[in-house]
């Protein structure tokens, strides 16, 4: 993905009950975010759950996963190609900036192309 084919992260409902702007890093990271779920979405992967590291929640839009993602510091984000059960997660650690996706988990050999997929992926195209 370049920067021609980006997307634009969704207005958030948290952001408007905020006494202050969202502040340029969090803007960036909200970019980056929903650019890395359009990506994966791109590469034929689910967005399936945001877990917070006690609690998993169901998700189903960008939006839906982006209001829980920018309440938190920490974050894994799950996204499966062919069953909701083989997921894989991505850690997003929040403040970090173009770093903000942190790591990710993939199956040996790569066999739905998920490690692939987040390799092609550059944060930094949209800083």
């Amino acid at each position: 993905m370049n920067a021609a084919q980006a997307v634009a992260a969704p207005a958030l409902v948290i952001d408007a009950r905020r006494r202050t702007p969202v502040p340029p890093n969090g803007i960036l990271e909200r970019r980056i975010v929903a650019n890395l779920i359009e990506h994966l979405k791109r590469a034929g992967f689910h967005l399936v759950h945001v877990f917070d590291g006690e609690r998993s929640t169901r998700v189903t839009t960008t939006k839906q996963a982006m209001e829980l993602i920018f309440n938190l510091d920490e974050v894994s984000v799950r996204f499966y190609k062919t069953h909701p059960a083989h997921w894989h997660g991505v850690l997003l650690v929040l403040g970090n900036g173009c770093d903000i996706v942190s790591d990710w988990n993939f199956t040996p050999g790569d066999a739905d192309g998920f490690n692939a997929a987040m390799e092609a992926f550059d944060a930094t195209v949209f800083a």
